[in-house]
């Protein structure tokens, strides 16, 4: 029964299974301000989410190793400050590019699924 099956499966042309993928964007006619720069927004905010926790870990690593050391201590917690106002900026970008598109009607998705 497995052999028939993958007999079948080899005589069915791929395109009919899985139809080519149109160019994005279908059409220079369709093209809006919005298809052109969500991508942008979407690897900016995520860019620099992951760097804002790459910071947040590197600080904690930097505060468990300071042994007691008040400079190294300090360093840290002013870099964990830092990371954590970075973060509360990229939520505000989010929230604003969010009110901004659906007012004027972009449609901004962060990662469309």
């Amino acid at each position: 029964m497995i052999i028939a099956n993958s007999t079948l499966a080899a005589t069915k042309s791929l395109q009919s299974i899985y139809p080519p993928a149109s160019p994005y964007p279908t059409s220079v006619a369709n093209t809006t301000i919005s298809h052109l720069v969500n991508p942008l927004i979407n690897f900016v905010i995520i860019g620099f989410g992951v760097a804002a926790l790459a910071t947040i870990i590197l600080a904690g690593f930097n505060f468990i190793t300071a042994a007691g050391d008040k400079g190294k201590i300090q360093q840290a917690t002013q870099m964990l400050t830092y990371a954590i106002i970075g973060l509360v900026v990229i939520a505000a970008a989010f929230l604003l590019t969010n009110i901004i598109s659906s007012t004027v009607g972009g449609g901004f998705k962060l990662l469309p699924i």
